[in-house]
């Protein structure tokens, strides 16, 4: 099982919703990302889990130096399980459970208006690397930020980081969203 924050709840909201094919699909991905020495970070809804806040998420969001080569090696011969998705350079899907993969470019965002770059993975494991909790804040905040109706849910996974793991004001989270984290956390404040 991954390591979390709240083992016991991550682990049953994802056997509770269906969604354990999640973790299937995290762990045999990295393990291919490893045997080709690929260095990797788990980012997104699954990483939101791990740091405490147990919500549904249906996909696998994996942080890799090079998209193309990570999806090249992902679906070779040797890679077993996961498949190209017709017009889509960057994501991949595990046939045993359909769990899909979006690989994210470390070292660059992927809207215009970003301000946070992924970050730049450094780990080769057979086991899933979590990206920081400050660095995943940072990234849902500015992906927030820059599309702020349809990317609702990464604000109120902050609010919910927030409450749930009792964040400090002084996070250290990215300066170019320092203003929103503070301002959401005193908005909670004033609210409690």
């Amino acid at each position: 099982m991954l390591a979390t924050v709240n083992d016991r709840s991550a682990w049953l909201l994802r056997e509770n919703t269906g969604t354990s094919g999640l973790e299937q699909t995290a762990r045999a991905a990295v393990a291919v990302l490893a045997h080709f020495d690929i260095p990797h970070l788990i980012v997104g809804g699954l990483a939101v889990q791990e740091h405490g806040y147990p919500r549904l998420t249906l996909d696998v969001d994996i942080v890799v130096p090079n998209i193309l080569e990570a999806v090249e090696f992902l679906t070779s011969d040797v890679a077993g399980p996961f498949f190209r998705i017709a017009g889509c350079e960057d994501r991949v899907e595990d046939r045993r459970t359909g769990v899909k993969i979006d690989l994210l470019p470390a070292g660059k965002v992927l809207r215009r208006g970003s301000k946070v770059p992924f970050p730049e993975p450094q780990t080769v494991a057979t086991v899933p690397q979590f990206v920081s909790l400050p660095e995943l804040v940072s990234l849902k905040l500015d992906s927030w930020s820059t599309s702020p109706l349809s990317r609702l849910k990464d604000k109120a996974d902050v609010v919910e980081l927030i409450k749930h793991r009792n964040l400090p004001r002084d996070l250290a989270v990215a300066p170019a969203v320092r203003q929103l984290y503070e301002e959401l956390w005193d908005g909670l404040k004033t609210e409690a």
